[in-house]
């Protein structure tokens, strides 16, 4: 089926006929929305142990130093390294975005190369945002193709790692201004490196997986702007990606209303630091909290939530901050005892409070193929028998319940709390709001990052 379609080419026209001024007002202010999250969420987790250690390794190359490693003491590197270490930073703390049909996080792998990339070549801000704006479109529409495709892409596998590489380098095509024929060697390039599996869940290579796509996907839009070249249709054509990950994979949910209809704007941001299909258990959770008695206790706790829920972070016991966003038994038991979900409830202190560790060893969590990924139930039990149940079907920062821009600055002032003076945050906050306007976005917001 997708063998008589032109796919690599047409996504190279879209991401080079893309313009800024075209994009309808949502689009253009969902690419600064998404922006300002990132920022934020990489400097919060620019000291956590895996970006100090992939920041050393970094470092020990010698390389070019042509942009900024975020948070790390004026640290400088090549493009390509500093998006692999900038994209670590904002993906380790969990507290990202989420494409939920797909479960996927677009932003942080495109932000994190067009941001490199305009730093070392130039960019205004409103080509940053085009490139970043067409990135996570691409993104999307690739992670829905290949989620939905009935054979071989198995769950197992890392959706962002197969749709990433890609959307990175259209963004990043569009950004250095590439020929057709290039656009499409570097989509083909990129995804020729695509890879990742869900195995490495809970270990600092779970965010490498995202630094990678981030790197490889600028990789290969600068390799094809100095001439390496790939099959002109490396995505659909015989032995290509789509029949080695996805085939019989429908392209229309790649290329449907392509460049008309913008399915980033139902990219959604994280109000809890964990997967995002655990927010709909914390939202119960933090309800049933305020319902609970004075000097309640509670006996067992009762999860309905959907399969992928537990496929994904069915972690019962966390032994790190790494593993803890991969645990809804952990999230459910924080939110319940301490009221709260964010970033102290990821540390050591939580994990092994003996009244948390207790309470999870209690909870029995129950998949349910008739719930939507973003729907849970929640039923808690007291010691004098009296039950008490929540039911959420639209999380908040769901589409139904979305962050506002509001509360992504909140968000922002939160987790960079521990990086920089209020004065600076509110300065930068402002720059991200304004970052469209930028005459060279790269020097006026790299001034601006620790």
């Amino acid at each position: 089926m997708h063998r008589d379609i032109d796919i690599t080419a047409q996504l190279a026209r879209y991401a080079l006929s893309t313009e800024f001024e075209s994009l309808p007002d949502k689009v253009q202010d969902e690419a600064a929305r998404a922006f300002l999250n990132w920022v934020g969420v990489a400097i919060g987790g620019s000291r956590e142990p895996a970006v100090a250690t992939a920041a050393a390794y970094v470092q020990s190359l010698g390389c070019a130093p042509r942009a900024k490693v975020i948070g790390r003491g004026g640290q400088m590197t090549d493009p390509a390294n500093a998006a692999l270490v900038n994209c670590i930073s904002s993906a380790v703390l969990a507290y990202d975005d989420a494409y939920l049909p797909s479960v996927a996080h677009p932003s942080g792998p495109a932000a994190a190369a067009l941001f490199a990339l305009a730093q070392d070549r130039g960019a205004t801000g409103a080509e940053f945002l085009n490139a970043l704006a067409l990135s996570i479109e691409v993104q999307c529409r690739l992670a829905n193709m290949l989620s939905l495709a009935p054979s071989p892409f198995h769950p197992s596998l890392y959706v962002n790692g197969f749709s990433g590489p890609i959307g990175v380098a259209a963004g990043a095509a569009r950004m250095l201004r590439l020929t057709e024929e290039q656009t499409i060697w570097a989509l083909g390039l990129a995804a020729s490196q695509a890879s990742g599996f869900r195995g490495t869940h809970g270990t600092m290579t779970a965010h490498f997986r995202a630094g990678h796509c981030s790197r490889v996907g600028l990789v290969a839009a600068m390799m094809a702007e100095a001439g390496f070249d790939c099959a002109r249709a490396a995505l659909e054509g015989p032995g290509g990606f789509f029949d080695v990950y996805a085939d019989g994979a429908d392209p229309g949910h790649l290329l449907d209303g392509l460049g008309q209809r913008h399915v980033m704007l139902d990219n959604r941001y994280k109000p809890y630091p964990c997967g995002i299909v655990i927010h709909p258990t914390i939202d119960a959770c933090l309800a049933l909290r305020d319902r609970l008695p004075e000097g309640a206790r509670v006996a067992a706790l009762r999860l309905e939530v959907h399969p992928v829920v537990l496929s994904l972070t069915g972690r019962r016991t966390p032994t790190s901050p790494i593993e803890a966003p991969n645990s809804v038994y952990h999230w459910a038991a924080a939110a319940l005892l301490r009221g709260r979900a964010g970033l102290a409830e990821m540390q050591m202190d939580c994990i092994t409070d003996p009244a948390i560790d207790a309470l999870r060893s209690r909870i029995e969590a129950t998949g349910v193929e008739a719930m939507a990924k973003g729907e849970a139930a929640v039923e808690l039990e007291l010691d004098d028998g009296t039950r008490l149940r929540e039911h959420i079907t639209s999380a908040r920062g769901s589409h139904e319940r979305p962050m506002n821009t509001a509360d992504l600055e909140v968000k922002f002032r939160d987790v960079v709390r521990d990086h920089l003076t209020p004065d600076h945050t509110e300065r930068l906050i402002a720059a991200c709001r304004d970052v469209g306007q930028a005459g060279d976005v790269g020097a006026e917001i790299g001034r601006l990052l620790p």
